[in-house]
């Protein structure tokens, strides 16, 4: 933990600015973890008991936060993060080979991240566009009525 610790030690110094700015309630534990998770990209065992320490609160009780909600990670994911969503309509409407194409262009499985950190690629449930499916996110932007010819374009932006 100390080594991670200082490897990263100005990401901790933000994030005692962040919690010393905040009032010590249980309200702020979501806060602090998302903007954990946007210093770090993630939230490792190291940062959660951190933050347990610094609010107060115990590491179970942070570790179960982390492990509830969807949009925190305790994996490093890449810089671009790619979902497709794989419910519903999406599904109906070819979004498999939606996901296949973006494993064959990056070289990725689904669940994995690019060894340079540039990108992570996942699957997705309902984003709430099936009209307009199928549907990816790029970093919580949603891409609608994605086609295959689509999926080389848009990682030609992203490159």
């Amino acid at each position: 933990m100390c080594d991670f610790i200082s490897r990263n030690s100005k990401s901790f110094e933000e994030l005692d600015i962040f919690i010393n700015s905040l009032d010590k309630s249980e309200d702020n534990v979501i806060r602090t973890l998302h903007y954990a998770q946007k210093i770090f990209r993630y939230l490792p065992n190291e940062v959660q008991k951190y933050i347990s320490k610094k609010l107060n609160i115990s590491f179970d009780k942070i570790h179960d936060l982390v492990n509830f909600y969807s949009y925190f990670t305790t994996d490093l994911k890449g810089e671009i993060k790619i979902k497709v969503c794989l419910s519903g309509a999406c599904a109906k409407n070819d979004s498999s080979n939606i996901l296949a194409e973006f494993e064959e262009l990056l070289g990725l499985k689904c669940g994995e991240t690019s060894s340079d950190l540039k990108f992570s690629l996942d699957s997705s449930r309902c984003v709430g566009s099936c009209r307009r499916s199928p549907v990816i996110t790029i970093n919580g932007r949603v891409y609608d009525n994605v086609t295959l010819k689509d999926v080389s374009l848009i990682l030609k932006e992203l490159k």
